[in-house]
């Protein structure tokens, strides 16, 4: 398999916000019903890189439910499941950014905006057009563009390398070229959030 290159993705602030169709979002009803719904399952759910060898662990991630009055998702991981309650979280937000053709079949174009302060990271995922309840994405690479690269000094064994990408043209056409290429990933869910500790599922809280 050729190499897989995952480049983490920075934006200096958030690319996208509330005037964009931001998942998990608001809802009101005629019945006075109000929260928050999201078009992608809430939950754990397993990062798997696609060169990984038969044995390795999977990753982790959970995306939980802020509440009903501000819209977001809880983010925590990527960790060994056991730990994500105390992996740290960050804000975040799925967001569809385009659809293109791959090998002449429509793809949907999404990311995984994360964090908002100091900017946002980046996942680049994809997926064919649905209406269902989204439970898997494609994971796409993140090769950098050369002009995009931003490093510190000398840092021992420690990377000070990332990819700088501060508009949205920027990060759809990364994107468009990404999914041309072999994915890197897969991002499948698992099912509810669980707590290693009770060895049990624990349902989300309700957005209605």
């Amino acid at each position: 398999m050729p190499e897989l290159h995952d480049e983490q993705i920075h934006s200096d602030v958030p690319l996208y916000g509330y005037e964009d169709d931001l998942i998990p979002k608001h809802f009101s009803d005629d019945d006075g019903s109000f929260g928050c719904i999201s078009r992608v399952a809430t939950g754990d759910w397993t990062l798997r890189r696609n060169d990984a060898d038969e044995n390795d662990a999977s990753e982790w991630m959970r995306f939980g439910n802020y509440g009903v009055f501000h819209c977001a998702i809880v983010e925590s991981g990527p960790a060994d499941r056991d730990r994500l309650e105390k992996s740290g979280y960050r804000y975040s937000f799925f967001v569809q950014i385009g659809t293109t053709r791959v090998a002449g079949k429509p793809v949907e174009l999404w990311i995984l905006q994360s964090g908002m302060r100091p900017g946002s990271d980046y996942l680049l995922l994809a997926r064919p057009p649905s209406n269902s309840l989204i439970e898997s994405f494609d994971v796409l690479q993140r090769r950098c563009p050369a002009a995009n690269r931003r490093e510190g000094p000398l840092m021992d064994v420690w990377s000070t390398r990332y990819c700088g990408v501060n508009s949205r043209r920027g990060l759809i056409a990364l994107a468009k070229a990404m999914a041309k290429e072999p994915a890197l990933a897969k991002l499948t869910f698992v099912g509810p959030g669980y707590t290693g500790d009770a060895g049990k599922a624990e349902p989300e809280a309700p957005v209605k």
